[in-house]
């Protein structure tokens, strides 16, 4: 179980790292503006039968995001309900069948009044070839149900979706194979990736890289690299993401993030943070691509007056490109923190 409540301002604090903690691309994360963004996450998950021949799991989660105080009509409510419910059969200790389905409900206040249902139903089977080594497959049905409201159309369409899944266990990570085709508003989308992942005993390496081919025929790179490095006093963090998806807006949209920071603990009572977060995001298929851009630096130490109380100050640079129009800013910032803590 989860939840989240966030309220933050769009002309200041926008962390870039805050972006996809949905699993869909916005270019609201990119859109630099004045106003108040709510975000509401949440999720609840419940397993029955877990070593059972027959067990069931059941999960929700809703997503949502208001503003208030912008004019930018980019910037509309939105609202994502995921509901799914899967049926697990143990055939044997190295065989599971799987039955599922899943209901999905997205509304959007934007100037279509979009209203979309997504219903998938898949089965597959996952074997364990061996105590390192797993493959999993599943085939299913997708039906879109989009619906505009303010225009007063309705259309239907579906498609197959499949995914397949290999993993092995190797003395120092491990390494994946995963290939899928998903279906969506503007049709199907092919996925393929090859991943592998090095653990160290102070850092740690984790790749996937591939291709995407898009409803519109388009093929596009793929893939993440995630690095961190742990020293006594210090660690060094960095991720690159190429993703391709349907964004919040119902465009095909081709999004690359970067981000790099470095932490220093000078004591046991002080430290220093630095970070560099870069976002870049493009429509695809036959309309204009509308290239769009934003990055941000930021400074930070921070201390801990007492076991309850601590202190931070920094400094923001934050840079913005949208279709050529160019902006940036510079913030100081001073914040102060207290602790809580509940006894029972």
């Amino acid at each position: 179980m989860f939840a989240e409540y966030r309220e933050r301002d769009l002309a200041f604090n926008r962390a870039l790292t805050d972006v996809n903690l949905d699993g869909v691309i916005d270019s609201a994360d990119v859109t630099g503006t004045f106003g108040d963004q709510i975000n509401t996450r949440g999720n609840l998950n419940f397993e029955t039968g877990l070593n059972d021949p027959l067990g069931f799991r059941f999960n929700y989660s809703h997503n949502e995001r208001r503003y208030s105080g912008t004019a930018d009509p980019t910037l509309f409510d939105n609202s994502d309900d995921d509901y799914s419910a899967a049926a697990l059969l143990r055939i044997s200790p190295v065989l599971q069948g799987n039955l599922r389905v899943s209901y999905r409900e997205f509304e959007a206040d934007d100037a279509a009044q979009t209203d979309r249902k997504t219903t998938t139903v898949s089965t597959g089977v996952t074997y364990n070839i061996s105590p390192i080594t797993t493959v999993s497959a599943n085939i299913g049905y997708t039906q879109v149900d989009n619906t505009l409201r303010a225009i007063n159309a309705n259309n239907v369409t579906e498609d197959f979706v499949w995914r397949f899944f290999w993993n092995k266990t190797l003395p120092d990570g491990s390494v994946d194979f995963q290939a899928d085709q998903s279906f969506g508003v503007n049709g199907a989308r092919t996925n393929a990736t090859f991943g592998r992942n090095y653990q160290r005993s102070n850092s740690t390496l984790a790749f996937n890289v591939g291709f995407t081919r898009g409803p519109f025929g388009e093929v596009t790179p793929i893939g993440q690299i995630d690095y961190s490095y742990q020293l006594a006093t210090s660690r060094i963090g960095a991720t690159i993401q190429r993703r391709v998806g349907t964004s919040t807006q119902s465009v095909e949209t081709r999004q690359t993030l970067a981000f790099l920071t470095y932490d220093y603990l000078i004591n046991s009572m002080s430290a220093l943070s630095f970070s560099v977060n870069y976002i870049d995001q493009e429509n695809e298929g036959s309309n204009p691509s509308n290239p769009r851009q934003r990055g941000t630096f930021n400074a930070s130490y921070s201390h801990a007056i007492t076991n309850d109380w601590a202190i931070n100050i920094g400094y923001q640079y934050e840079m913005d490109d949208r279709s050529g129009f160019k902006a940036d800013s510079n913030s100081l910032f001073l914040t102060l923190g207290r602790r809580f803590t509940l006894k029972p």
